[in-house]
């Protein structure tokens, strides 16, 4: 660890920064909230009759994400995202606090007589005096991702890497040319830095030349955090040393700091930096009296896990680790009655002392439901299950509920199926009438023959009609399955039906398409169409003279055929039968015709 400091005059201004979502190297900075397995109580100190150091009652029972420091204020965000402002009555940022309150905040950045809050859709809300123009956040703003204040102005980081600044101060302490790529930003009195992803700094200010703005070049590159005082600037490396250089008198850091890793850093009349370990160090100016009451780290914070720090202008403040549930507890089982459930423990981010659970049906306690396990009755059908786990550690505690289960269902009921089915012919739509017991059943209904799954359809309330293809099963008596797949409140069952599919009935038309049939010579033609219900037939037609096979056809694809007939023997009306001989699906038909057969 190593810290220069370079020396001059002071000049007494707050200034904070806050900052979300950013690339690296940025580690941390005051106002942004830490892991919410970090988040913790509130500690302050700082001069005598400071009333930033006194934590309000409302905060006691809160996990605080993030603070900053003002003048003689503080502002805490809580994991709601909300903000709880406290301090000197005459702190125009308590003061002047929004009556509507905040909320939906991701970062909070504090200084004399301004602060802001970023939201977490990007926009930008300022409150305090009205003389510095600061509450005059520009229409045009756009998504920032980091806000900063001092006395005279306010800045904001947007999504694209550049910064935009308004304010008194931004007439005449105008931003760099090319500022781009920007991860936070820091303002002392009268000078800022900027972070780059890069890890190069870029300072400037309204008195060009200034120690504050001229950056220590061995830095540029390995910074991963910054902050900016009255006169003075600092940051800390990405080997974790803490660099500072200015013109404010701050002394020599704490010797035993050389023996940690920095990874936060604030500065403002004093530095304040907390480590890797979680411990804080913070030191100032050894000739200003009031330096040793705000250096000076309370005995409140020995041995706690520090997550953040902020300077103010007269105090310090700190957020200790609390005890926090970093994973839910989770269910396993079936949510029906009769089944049991189990609680896997959450984790903690500190060691409990004890942890109990309570279950909860519908968000409501279950009395008695105390254990790891939970043995679901009829009290619960239809309410979804938590279950809440409270760990304690001292008097810290903290509470984390499960994700709820689905809605517990009542156990299975048996059930019993019936099925009719009356005789078809082939080509006529099978229907399977199913009658399912309870009578409130429902579920899908299946029809099998064998393995092959023939219709299927759901069953509501008992009944259900199941519809075949017209074409599934061949003339024949066919013992078929019906089975219901049951549901969560009903068991399946199935049972078995008796099919009799008859061959389609066929009707054959006929006439002679010959105009003139002359005895011994002429050899007639006779047009035979054959129609059935739902079905083409195929197959053969025959012509007979009483006993006598006078000719045959085979049946187009259309049922059609044209039947070439032998030639007649006498002249006169001639009767002929014309029969369907049938196939595998269709039955027989036949019908008589006359022919005319003249003798020449």
């Amino acid at each position: 660890m190593k810290s220069l400091a370079r020396q001059g005059a002071t000049v007494v201004v707050a200034s904070a920064v806050a900052l979300v979502g950013l690339s690296a190297p940025a580690l941390a900075a005051p106002g942004v909230p830490v892991d919410p397995a970090d988040a913790g109580k509130v500690v302050a100190w700082g001069i005598a009759g400071s009333q930033a150091v006194t934590i309000p009652a409302e905060l006691a029972d809160k996990k605080i994400l993030a603070v900053d420091a003002g003048a003689d204020y503080n502002l805490a965000l809580d994991g709601t995202g909300a903000v709880t402002p406290w301090g000197s009555g005459t702190a125009l940022p308590v003061a002047l606090f929004p009556e509507e309150g905040l909320t939906d905040v991701k970062a909070v950045a504090a200084a004399n007589e301004n602060a802001l809050a970023l939201k977490r859709d990007g926009s930008v809300v300022a409150w305090g005096a009205e003389t510095t123009g600061i509450n005059a956040v520009p229409t045009d703003l756009g998504v920032a991702k980091a806000v900063n204040v001092n006395a005279l102005a306010g800045m904001a980081v947007l999504s694209d890497g550049t910064v935009k600044q308004w304010g008194a101060m931004a007439a005449f302490v105008p931003l760099p040319d090319g500022l781009t790529d920007v991860v936070d930003v820091a303002s002392g009195t009268l000078h800022s830095i900027a972070l780059k992803s890069d890890g190069t700094v870029v300072a400037w200010g309204m008195l060009p030349g200034v120690p504050e703005i001229t950056v220590p070049s061995e830095i540029q590159g390995h910074v991963k955090a910054i902050a900016a005082g009255r006169n003075g600037s600092a940051a800390v490396t990405d080997t974790g040393d803490v660099v500072v250089w200015g013109a404010e008198p701050l002394g020599a850091a704490p010797a035993e700091l050389a023996e940690e890793e920095a990874v936060d850093i604030d500065m403002d009349s004093t530095v304040v930096v907390r480590t890797a370990s979680g411990k804080v160090y913070a030191w100032g100016n050894p000739e200003d009296p009031d330096a040793p009451a705000m250096t000076d780290v309370p005995d409140e914070l020995s041995g706690e896990k520090v997550t953040a720090v902020a300077a103010g202008v007269k105090h310090t403040v700190a957020i200790a680790a609390g005890l926090n549930a970093t994973t839910k507890p989770t269910i396993t089982g079936t949510p029906k009655v009769g089944q049991t459930l189990t609680a896997a423990t959450a984790e903690f981010s500190l060691e409990p002392d004890s942890i109990a659970t309570q279950w909860n049906a519908g968000g409501a306690p279950i009395a008695g439901a105390t254990s790891s396990t939970l043995a679901l009755t009829a009290a619960q059908v239809g309410k979804k299950i938590t279950v809440t786990q409270t760990a304690t550690k001292g008097s810290d505690k903290a509470t984390v509920t499960s994700d709820p289960t689905a809605a517990v269902v009542a156990a299975q009921v048996a059930s019993s199926v019936r099925a009719t089915a009356p005789t078809i012919r082939y080509g006529a739509t099978p229907r399977i009438t199913v009658t399912v017991s309870p009578t409130n059943a429902a579920g899908r209904v299946d029809v099998y023959k064998g393995a092959a799954r023939l219709g299927s359809t759901n069953a509501v309330n008992g009944r259900a009609t199941v519809v075949l293809s017209r074409t599934a099963l061949k003339p024949g008596k066919h013992v078929l399955s019906v089975r219901y797949a049951g549901n969560a409140a009903t068991k399946a069952s199935s049972t078995s039906v008796r099919l009799v599919v008859a061959k389609a009935s066929a009707k054959v038309s006929a006439s002679v398409a010959t105009k003139k049939v002359v005895v011994k010579k002429t050899r007639a033609k006779v047009r035979v169409t054959v129609r059935a219900a739902g079905v083409v037939p195929t197959g053969t037609v025959a012509i007979y003279q009483g006993k006598r096979k006078v000719g045959t056809a085979k049946l187009r694809s259309n049922g059609t055929a044209v039947v070439k007939l032998k030639k007649f023997s006498k002249a006169g009306k001639v009767k002929l039968t014309v029969r369907y001989l049938g196939s595998s699906t269709v039955d027989r038909a036949s019908k008589s015709i006359k022919v005319k057969v003249k003798k020449r």
